[in-house]
């Protein structure tokens, strides 16, 4: 049987996770599931499943794998919250490093300090899922391009698409890579806070929406609650002094707690129903190799660093030179 995009990634992510996977007959394939994955998988130690309409018909206890399924989504779901980290290679001419400004209120300028031989510098290509979880869940998908010799940040939405054509996945031989991890970690704790203040309109104009249609139900719901309790209470008032008068009192005040006791589940639902959570997840990220020529960013901050302090040392060696000797 040929294999489509969807058997490839069912059965990459049986390989990611170490599940055995064997077929037992044409178009069936059965899995033993460890006991790490079991409660992904229901609690189920085996499962039989197929890609096949007509076979998923003629065998009623197959799991049907197909476009919109269950259990296909929940794979999808997985394989996303796993954050990804590829590199690509830019096909193009060193260009000059851009260097920060030296002096705040500066504009960065494009520049060489002394020569230096080619190298990558990087860029990142962070991109993330943004979930709104509510009563109606909507998805947003964001890219941000960062920058580590800049700190420059640009975010986008959709995804980062990169043209095959202007990429590769292999260096070019002889050519180093300028390594900075601590930069980029920096630059992808700044890229989630600015996609948060990006997402912050959006946020706050479902909560306002949200909040509407909790007060209106809520205002239907204790009026119901009112009117059944004023109801109840006419009842109670108008009991007829005999023998069971107590016994018909006690009925109505438990009739009474019980309504408040729905009626508090109803508002704890609809404050579950129309409260909101948002998740960011991390899809993947891209390490961009950029051709530059001339001496790496990180190595001239180094040496403006030790030119500062160099310079502080003088300035208080003279001071303590030019106090008076006692």
């Amino acid at each position: 049987m040929t294999r489509n995009k969807i058997q490839d990634l069912v059965f990459s992510f049986m390989n990611l996770f170490k599940i055995p996977c064997r077929s037992t007959q044409e178009g069936i394939w059965q899995i033993t599931i460890p006991d790490s994955e079991k409660a992904f998988f229901n609690g189920f130690q085996e499962l039989s499943f197929t890609f096949d309409r007509e076979v998923a018909e003629k065998h009623r206890d197959l799991e049907m794998i197909a476009e919109g399924s269950y259990l296909l989504k929940k794979i999808v779901e997985r394989l996303i919250g796993i954050p990804k980290v590829s590199r690509m290679y830019k096909l193009a001419k060193p260009e000059l490093p851009p260097i920060e400004p030296t002096e705040p209120g500066k504009t960065t300028e494009l520049m060489v300090i002394s020569p230096g031989k080619v190298h990558y510098r990087q860029q990142v290509i962070f991109n993330f899922k943004v979930g709104f979880l509510s009563d109606a869940r909507k998805e947003r998908l964001f890219s941000v391009l960062a920058d580590p010799a800049n700190h420059k940040i640009y975010l986008k939405k959709g995804l980062g698409n990169l043209d095959p054509a202007r990429y590769q996945e292999t260096p070019e031989p002889g050519v180093p890579t300028e390594e900075s991890g601590e930069d980029i970690l920096r630059l992808y704790l700044q890229s989630c806070r600015q996609l948060e203040a990006a997402i912050g309109p959006e946020v706050e104009e479902i909560r306002s929406r949200n909040s509407g249609l909790f007060e209106a139900e809520f205002a239907r719901h204790q009026g119901f609650l009112e009117e059944q309790k004023k109801e109840l209470l006419k009842k109670k008032e108008n009991v007829c002094f005999h023998l069971y008068f107590f016994q018909k009192e006690e009925e109505i005040d438990r009739a009474i707690k019980d309504l408040e006791t729905d009626h508090e589940r109803k508002v704890a639902e609809l404050k579950e129903k129309y409260g909101l959570k948002v998740e960011i997840g991390l899809i993947n990220a891209i390490v961009l190799g950029v051709p530059t020529v001339g001496v790496p960013a990180s190595q001239i901050k180094k040496k403006r660093r030790e030119m500062a302090m160099s310079q502080v040392t003088v300035v208080s060696s003279a001071k303590l030179e030019a106090l008076p000797v006692a």
